[in-house]
Parts: structure tokens; C-alpha cells; sequence
């Protein structure tokens, strides 16, 4: 697509405002891009798909100014200042010299030699363009220079190591010349730069697969990443067969256990926003991530998983403070400063609990919760509404209350690969746990409830003793 692009300076920032429409900078800030000059004029490409996003005409005054810039963020034009939801910053040096496209282009093509000239050429005019060195090392590898392509690969990584893909490319490169551990290692580095980087998210699951390592909590996790988010796909699919088979379950069976181990975190708008979160700040696209976050925070205390997002937030929290720390000009800088301070567990005063116990009501909310995840009450599960309904005795107006409160949490909930994420009794309880756990203590109260759940659901001694162990961990 073509625009035109206006330079905005100030500080410490060169601003580079492309007039794109809403719908396509949409689409630039959910990639994976990166700036790269063209022929007379600079681009903007997407390092998921390969493909040119936008492209505009840019004078030598222009190109001069990037080399020097501490800081650019590509932004969409429009009316008056920035919008900070437009800004992705970028922190990597650019190629000015236009063969970095070329090289793209030719790879692209299968030319696999001339692409390797052209990202060589990037080199020899400033070897701190960090990207040029994955691509340089996957067309070694391609033709069998997996020597050289090493080297790339290592190089990438000591330039420009934020991004995950070197690391997955390294790690495919060991795997494929029989060094399995080392290989695993480097696929383990990709997805903590990025959880839901495809290609490493599936050889690590395999590999869990393959070495019979079918206990380990990461085996769990990473299958359910691929349910919620890759089920579509048939090799994911063929592994998720493979892994029900090995378990001597059926697939459904399978996916609805994935669902049971991992409560909130099987949410799937929390899946959507993790993804988006994940997305969002490797892009560069910080506003928009901590929109997102916000959006997570304020859903979250209905849904009884503060600490497991809390966990999964504070690392992306502090990535954005270190990468603005002091920088006060940005509203998603004051916001990610006041997520950061809300997530820390502050000192209480003596005899008081950073939480109140959990109530019956609450624990009534939860039951909807979850009959309500798959879209809809089953006959069955209306009459355990009923029942609790009456044993709880909850009014007609408090559950209408909690009845659209839970409607409107599961608004616009996508189901992973049509499955139905259905009605379970052990992650409803252990959601329950987790819940009366988080002050720490557990109250007469509380064990009052979880004996009640226990006896509603069937919930065996054994199957108690061991989701009270791992909750208490």
C-alpha cells in the first residue's frame, strides 16, 4: 500500500507518520514489522508473512535523520498530535541501503544466493542491523551451510536478542544435526520472548511428547496454548490426537483436561488478551498492550485468577518500565506504573488480610461461571442451580444480578476450535481453592464451602488432597 510519510521531531524521538487508513495500521501494529529503505523511498515489512505492508516516498533529508535518531516509532497520521494507541517504537537499526528489501524479495523468490549477497551487502554497510542475520542464517541452513548459518544465527542473538526468532531458528538448526537438548534449550529462550511463537511452541510440546515427559506442567501448558490458539491447524491437531492416545484418552476428553488443569488461564478472552499482550509489546506497540492489560486487570477480580494473571503480568509490566524508566510523557507509561504498584503485594497492617474469605455467594457466582462457559445451561446443570440456589439461599435479585454480571464476562467469547469448554467439576474447585487460599488462610467459613463443593460435585479425598496441594504451592 502506498502513502506518504511526514518526520516528527522532538527530543529524543523521530516520529515518522505514515497516512495509512485505520484498518491497515490495525493490521502493521498486530504484526511483527520493521522499517527498510527501497527504492527511492522506505517500507514497512513484516517479518511474520514476509511481506511489504506499506511503502513511501522519503528525501535524503529524511534518510539522513534515521541513523541518528535514539528512538523512532512509525505512527498513522492523523489530525493534531499522535494518538499513543498508533506509536510502535522501534529500538533496532535500520538498512538504508535497500538491500535488505532485495535480499526479501529474492528469498522470497527461492533465490537463496542472491538473497544471501543482498543481506551480506546490509552487513558491510553497518553490521548493527540485527534482523538481516536470521534471515541470512535460514538461507545457509536452506543450502546446507549449517557452519555459516550458526554463526548467523548466534550473531542475531547478540544483536538484536529481544526477538524470538533467531532463538526458534538456532534451536530447529541443533534439532536437525541431532543436538535434541540444546535444540530444546533454544526453543525454551523463544517462547520467553514470545509464548506463542508457533514454531517453538509445537517442537517443544513434541519433544515433551517424544521423551515421555507427559507429567511435566510445561507439557500441559504448551498443549494449551496450541488448543486455544492453533487448533485449527492439522499438525496440531495430529499432536493433540497423539497426545490424548498416549494418555489413553479421547481427544475431547483430553482438551477439556488442558481446560480443568489450568483454570482462569483456560479462559479464552484471557487467551485472546494474552495473545495480544504478547504481541503488542514485541511489535513495539506499548499503548495498546497496556490497554490490554488494563482491560485483563479489570476483568480479572470477578473471575477469581488474580494471581495467576498477576503472575503472567509482572514480567511484561517491568519490560515497559525498564524500557521507559523515568519517562513520564506517555499516559501507558503512568498506566503500566500504577499496574506495576497494584500487583505488588503490599504490607498489611497486623491482624488485617490483603483479601476478605470467600462467601457463599461468591462461591455461587463461580458455579455460573463455569455452567456458563460453554454458551449455554444444560437441563442437568439448572437443576445444580436450583439446588445450590436454595442450599445457599441466594435471592431472586442477587441472581439476576450474578447471572448478567457472568453473561457479560463471557461476552464475545471465541471457543477454541469448536470444542465447547464444558461444565467441570475439578476446575471449578480448584478455582474455589484458589480463591479461599489467597488471604493466605483458610476460614471455618471457607472450609465450610469447600466441604459443601465437595459433596455437590463428587469431589473424591484423594482429588481434594491433591488440588489443595497444588494450590497451597
Amino acid at each position: 500500500m502506498s502513502c506518504t510519510v511526514v518526520p516528527v521531531e522532538s527530543a529524543n524521538l523521530l516520529r515518522l507518520d505514515f497516512s495509512l487508513p485505520s484498518a491497515a495500521w490495525a493490521e502493521i501494529a498486530g504484526d511483527n514489522v520493521s522499517l527498510m529503505a527501497i527504492e527511492r523511498g522506505l517500507a514497512i515489512f513484516s517479518f511474520a508473512t514476509g511481506a511489504m505492508l506499506a511503502s513511501a516516498s522519503a528525501d535524503s533529508q529524511l534518510m539522513a535523520k534515521l541513523p541518528g535518531a535514539d528512538t523512532v516509532a512509525l505512527n498513522r497520521q492523523t489530525q493534531g498530535s499522535a494518538a499513543e494507541e498508533n506509536l510502535l517504537f522501534k529500538f533496532e537499526r535500520f538498512d538504508l541501503t535497500g538491500h535488505f528489501a532485495r535480499g526479501i524479495g529474492a528469498q522470497a523468490t527461492g533465490d537463496t544466493a542472491a538473497a544471501i549477497a543482498s543481506y551480506q551487502k546490509v552487513i558491510e554497510a553497518d553490521a548493527g542491523v540485527g534482523r538481516v542475520y536470521n534471515l541470512l542464517g535460514l538461507c545457509q541452513r536452506l543450502n546446507n551451510d549449517t557452519t555459516a548459518a550458526e554463526a548467523a544465527y548466534r550473531k542475531a542473538i547478540e544483536v538484536f536478542a529481544e526477538a524470538p526468532d533467531a532463538w526458534c531458528n538456532l534451536g530447529i538448526l541443533y534439532q536437525k544435526t541431532g543436538q535434541e537438548i540444546k535444540a530444546q534449550e533454544f526453543f525454551n529462550e523463544a517462547l520467553k520472548r514470545d509464548e506463542f511463537y508457533f514454531n517453538a511452541l509445537l517442537r517443544r510440546a513434541a519433544w515433551f511428547l517424544e521423551s515421555g515427559q507427559i507429567a511435566n506442567p510445561d507439557f500441559a501448558a504448551l498443549n494449551l496454548r496450541l488448543l486455544m490458539h492453533y487448533s485449527e491447524l492439522a499438525v496440531v491437531q495430529r499432536h493433540l490426537n497423539s497426545c490424548a492416545s498416549r494418555l489413553d484418552m479421547s481427544l475431547e476428553d483430553f482438551c477439556e483436561q488442558l481446560h480443568s488443569e489450568h483454570g482462569i488461564l483456560a479462559n479464552s478472552k484471557i487467551q485472546q488478551y494474552c495473545r495480544q499482550i504478547e504481541g503488542f509489546i514485541n511489535n513495539g506497540a506499548f499503548a495498546l498492550a497496556t490497554g490490554y492489560m488494563q482491560m485483563l486487570t479489570d476483568l480479572i477480580p470477578q473471575m477469581h485468577g488474580e494471581q495467576q494473571i498477576s503472575e503472567w503480568l509482572q514480567p511484561r509490566l517491568e519490560k515497559i518500565n525498564r524500557r521507559f524508566s523515568g519517562e513520564a510523557a506517555y499516559e501507558f507509561v503512568k498506566t503500566v506504573g500504577q499496574l506495576a504498584v497494584a500487583k505488588t503485594p503490599q504490607q498489611q497492617p497486623s491482624g488485617q488480610t490483603e483479601r476478605k474469605p470467600l462467601t457463599g455467594p461468591e462461591f455461587f457466582s463461580m458455579v455460573l461461571l463455569e455452567i456458563m462457559r460453554d454458551g449455554q445451561i444444560e437441563p442437568a446443570e439448572q437443576e445444580l442451580i436450583k439446588k445450590l440456589k436454595a442450599a445457599l439461599n441466594v435471592p431472586d435479585e442477587m441472581f439476576m444480578k450474578m447471572f448478567n454480571n457472568v453473561r457479560r464476562q463471557l461476552a464475545g467469547v471465541e471457543l477454541s476450535g469448536g470444542l465447547r469448554e464444558r461444565f467441570s467439576h475439578q476446575r471449578l474447585f480448584k478455582n474455589l481453592c484458589q480463591a479461599a487460599f489467597r488471604d493466605g488462610v483458610v476460614e471455618e467459613s471457607e472450609k465450610k464451602i469447600l466441604g459443601f463443593a465437595c459433596r455437590a460435585f463428587g469431589i473424591s479425598s484423594d482429588e481434594f488432597k491433591r488440588i489443595i496441594a497444588e494450590v497451597a504451592r
